[in-house]
């Protein structure tokens, strides 16, 4: 659901799976020349993770949700990076 994917972008910076296939490619191809500014070495895995951490700078979330009863303690035991990030 849509909490589990925030909670994953709050914990980690990302939504696994979210790229697959071409999207992956194109990632790559623009994050290159991003990389080789900063010599970071040119592996899937590198430039991954520096694409990752761009992300993270540049992403900014905002959740509302009611503060009352007990959906919301069960959400947040469910999603623990909805309070700790």
């Amino acid at each position: 659901g849509m909490l589990e994917d925030v909670n994953n972008l709050l914990n980690s910076g990302e939504v696994p799976n979210l790229f697959v296939g071409p999207d992956v490619d194109e990632l790559m191809q623009k994050m290159k020349p991003i990389c080789v500014s900063e010599g970071v070495p040119l592996d899937k895995v590198n430039i991954y993770a520096r694409f990752v951490k761009q992300c993270r700078n540049n992403l900014h979330i905002v959740v509302c949700m009611s503060p009352m009863g007990e959906p919301f303690r069960n959400r947040l035991r469910m999603f623990p990076a909805l309070v700790s990030c």
